[in-house]
Formats: C-alpha cells, sequence, structure tokens
C-alpha cells in the first residue's frame, strides 16, 4: 500500500499511524505491568454467577451464529441471536426485545443488501 497518491494520504497512511501508536501505547503498557507496583486484586475480581452466565451465554450465542449462519442465512439466524442475547442480558419486556431483534436483523439485512450493496448469506428458505 502506497503511503501518499498526488491526491493526498494513500491507503497505507492510515494504517501505518495506526500501527506507531498502538506500538508505543503496547510498549508503555508493558513498561508499567513490568516495573510499576500493582494494587491488590479486589475481592470481588471474579464475577458472580451471574457474570459466567452472561459469557456463557455470548459465547453459545456466537456459536449459534456461526453454526447456523450458512443455513439458515443472515436474517434467521441474527433474528434467533438477538432475541436471545437481548431476552438473556437484557432486562425489556419481550415485545421490546423482538421489535428489536427484528429491525436488528431484518432491517440491517435490507440495509446491507440494498443500500450498500453488500451480499450477506441467504439461507434454504431464500429470505
Amino acid at each position: 500500500m502506497t503511503y501518499d497518491t498526488p491526491l493526498g494520504p494513500g491507503p497505507g497512511f492510515f494504517p501505518l499511524w495506526i500501527s506507531i501508536f498502538v506500538g508505543i501505547l503496547s510498549a508503555i503498557m508493558l513498561y508499567q505491568a513490568t516495573f510499576h507496583r500493582s494494587d491488590p486484586m479486589a475481592e470481588d475480581f471474579l464475577p458472580s454467577k451471574v457474570g459466567y452466565f452472561r459469557v456463557v451465554a455470548v459465547t453459545l450465542g456466537m456459536i449459534f451464529v456461526v453454526v447456523t449462519m450458512p443455513d439458515l442465512g443472515n436474517q434467521l439466524s441474527m433474528f434467533v441471536f438477538l432475541l436471545f442475547m437481548l431476552y438473556a442480558l437484557g432486562r425489556q419486556r419481550l415485545l421490546i426485545t423482538a421489535l428489536v431483534a427484528l429491525a436488528g436483523s431484518f432491517g440491517a439485512f435490507y440495509v446491507f443488501n440494498n443500500w450498500l450493496q453488500v451480499p450477506l448469506p441467504v439461507g434454504i428458505f431464500g429470505i
């Protein structure tokens, strides 16, 4: 990727400066972790049962999406994923959760597929 073009910064400009910035911050974090005294670990450092449930719920939800996306397509797999995530992790009523899941799955598919021309997987049902 070239750093610059006749019109201005090229495609290599942003990645170069971001990598330099991240490298400097990484060196600072490594120095602080190595040479500074750390605070003692808090007694409530480990999550409660609710925290473990959330971690397992997110992990299982992501596995579900990866496994079902080729067969069910983007719309249905994301609808089930969002419905599960919002119900398991949220505190909204079921109607609000279903509406947000519909907008997040079918609405996002419509925007990406029709407006942005980014093809997303369509499942065996053709929707």
